[in-house]
């Protein structure tokens, strides 16, 4: 695994889907079914070469984290720059974010590139292409050219500089689209779009035959992002994903996956009516207390033990 991709990050979302898009047929994969034109189709993973750097300026590493791809298209070389935006609002300053990151690629460009290169006439720096994962529950109304946030822009012509980036909404793409492309990256942004353990144990059952023709290297992929999305599931949980190495295994490695995590399901929402109920009580002793009753009284009426009560009046009083 590549230095920075071993960097803790903000949260578990950056993790999986860095290591995940790291694969370079699977990032190949999400050029050809999600960035539109025609010369998206003339790349294939041969093409791709990952970056192994961040350009993420210290400003925004608690944000964001992002991934970069060069490859050549008619001999010349360009770039790809992916910002993985999972964060629970909107950002509105993303295009000008996404012009700093680009800048400094060139300007990092520009250092490694020779003198005498950069001299001549025909010297020109590699296209970048701009790209947004988002995966957030609002809606995307962020600006989605650089223009439009230039103030006055209506009154100047193309002496403004500009841009535009090409938007992945994964909880908006087409569902029937991601079900017909069969495919790893299908299931995970399927996923994405309706969370919890029942919704996805029955989307792995409907993509049991795709996971058993995966290669071992996607497959363990798959059960890496499992784990780094879900970095809180039981131990039980990881054991059953180590145990299976052999993609042909995935369908007992579902139902033993469906059945833990339905237990685990259910046992949070026990858990859950139990601290709920306690929290009830709780207040309830709350409002006696402040209406002057005494620790043993309020201790009997909420069903609390003396203590718990003794504290809560602790801290009312503090």
């Amino acid at each position: 695994m590549p230095p920075n991709l071993q960097k803790p990050l903000h949260h578990p979302h950056d993790k999986a889907y860095k290591v995940l898009l790291s694969n370079r047929p699977l990032f190949a994969e999400l050029l050809h079914h999600f960035v539109p034109g025609d010369w998206v189709n003339q790349l294939s993973a041969e093409n791709l070469i990952r970056v192994d750097k961040s350009y993420i300026l210290s400003d925004y590493k608690e944000k964001e984290a992002d991934l970069v791809y060069r490859a050549k298209l008619h001999g010349q070389e360009f770039y790809f720059y992916m910002v993985l935006e999972f964060q629970s609002r909107v950002d509105f300053q993303m295009p000008h974010r996404l012009l700093t990151y680009m800048t400094e690629i060139w300007r990092d460009i520009q250092h490694h590139t020779p003198a005498s290169e950069k001299r001549r006439k025909s010297y020109r720096l590699p296209a970048i292409i701009p790209i947004v994962l988002y995966n957030g529950t609002a809606s995307w109304t962020t600006v989605s050219s650089f223009r439009e946030m230039l103030q006055g822009q209506q009154y100047f012509g193309e002496e403004l500089l500009n841009f535009r980036y090409i938007l992945i909404d994964v909880k908006r793409l087409d569902a029937k689209h991601l079900e017909d492309m069969q495919s790893l990256l299908g299931l995970i942004f399927l996923v994405e779009q309706n969370p919890g353990a029942v919704p996805f144990t029955n989307q792995l059952r409907k993509s049991s035959q795709m996971l058993k023709n995966l290669n071992p290297e996607l497959f363990q992929l798959f059960k890496s992002w499992f784990k780094m999305m879900n970095p809180k599931e039981t131990q039980q949980i990881g054991h059953i994903l180590d145990e299976y190495q052999d993609p042909k295994g995935a369908d007992q490695m579902i139902s033993n996956l469906t059945k833990a995590l339905r237990d685990e399901y259910y046992e949070m929402r026990r858990q859950g009516r139990t601290e709920g109920e306690t929290e009830a009580r709780l207040d309830i002793a709350r409002n006696l207390l402040q209406e002057g009753m005494s620790v043993e009284q309020t201790a009997r009426l909420a069903g609390l033990d003396i203590t718990e009560v003794q504290r809560l009046e602790n801290n009312l009083n503090s």
